[in-house]
């Protein structure tokens, strides 16, 4: 008894001395992002309609690092470990095919800036906080998984609209024109899409959550990045996997949505979860490519064949 005694207090002990640990790497972390945010707040001069322009550049921004990442490899095949990671590796792109899509991805962001300026009023109507002082850690993260949440609900319904025939046939097919899809055709769209289904859906979290504009900005990068990623067409270690969103454009028909919960809960994933994508559809942490640890005999086949 007294030896139980003794380890659960240096058991509590060692708990109380993590938890502490952990409060001071909070509260550091929390004084970096403070000082520095505080000096692009005063280079703003506190301005709300420049720092809600930043925070919708940073969008903009992470579209074209993300890819001309994955750009790098489609057009040049650099690095040449990546390509070994391609989800339908039988499926080539040609450059001209690749500007093209820049060119459409480009115009959409541009179109859009008119939409963007009527909805930064209404971000003062509902207003986001312009301060000065972060949110604690706590709330941004209550916030971005708010985000995440209502992006599921708005980009599922919205998308799931847009395959309507009278919809589908004249706005959503241009962006099914690649049934292998690249890291720029996040953006490849119909201007109308582009605003209802692309940008809607990400920006009305952070209203509806009356977020600090630097946590709207983070979850923007955070939402163009990763739908860059899962259109990219590589399954790469540690990254969000693209095989739900890959099978989607494959098939038409199955995955409506961003993290599959109402695609379960609305049965539009029962083609998905039968087929080989679903086995591969996790993230990794090795190397060796899914096509490798999970393979698909059919697909092998094709690609001796296309060789």
């Amino acid at each position: 008894m007294e030896f139980a005694d003794i380890n659960g207090t240096s058991l509590g002990s060692a708990v109380d001395k993590v938890a502490d640990h952990l409060k001071d790497v909070w509260t550091a972390s929390g004084t970096f992002w403070n000082r520095n945010w505080g000096v692009i707040h005063d280079g703003c001069h506190g301005d709300d309609f420049i720092l809600g322009t930043l925070g919708f550049l940073v969008p903009f921004v992470m579209f074209w690092i993300v890819s001309l990442l994955f750009m790098s490899v489609d057009a040049f095949g650099f690095p040449a470990w990546v390509l070994k990671h391609k989800v339908q590796p039988n499926e080539k792109v040609t450059i001209p095919r690749i500007l093209h899509a820049a060119r459409v991805a480009f115009t959409n962001q541009m179109s859009s800036i008119p939409f963007l300026l009527i909805w930064h009023q209404l971000e003062l109507l509902r207003p986001l906080d312009y301060g000065r002082t972060l949110p604690t850690m706590q709330r941004a993260l209550v916030d971005l998984v708010a985000c995440v949440l209502i992006e599921e609900i708005g980009f599922y319904y919205t998308h799931r609209l847009l395959h309507h025939p009278l919809l589908y046939k004249h706005i959503h097919k241009k962006h099914h024109e690649w049934t292998a899809p690249i890291s720029l055709i996040a953006l490849y769209s119909h201007p109308f899409e582009n605003i209802l289904s692309n940008l809607f859906p990400v920006i009305v979290g952070p209203l509806i959550m009356g977020s600090h504009i630097a946590v709207a900005a983070l979850w923007y990068g955070i939402g163009i990045s990763t739908t860059c990623i899962v259109h990219s067409g590589y399954h790469l270690p540690l990254l969000p996997p693209p095989e739900m969103h890959d099978f989607h454009h494959l098939k038409f028909i199955n995955n409506f949505g961003v993290l599959g919960i109402l695609d379960y809960l609305h049965g539009t994933n029962k083609l998905f979860v039968q087929s080989k994508y679903y086995q591969r559809f996790r993230v990794t942490f090795s190397l060796t490519p899914v096509l490798t640890m999970y393979p698909d005999d059919e697909l092998m086949e094709e690609i001796k064949k296309s060789k």
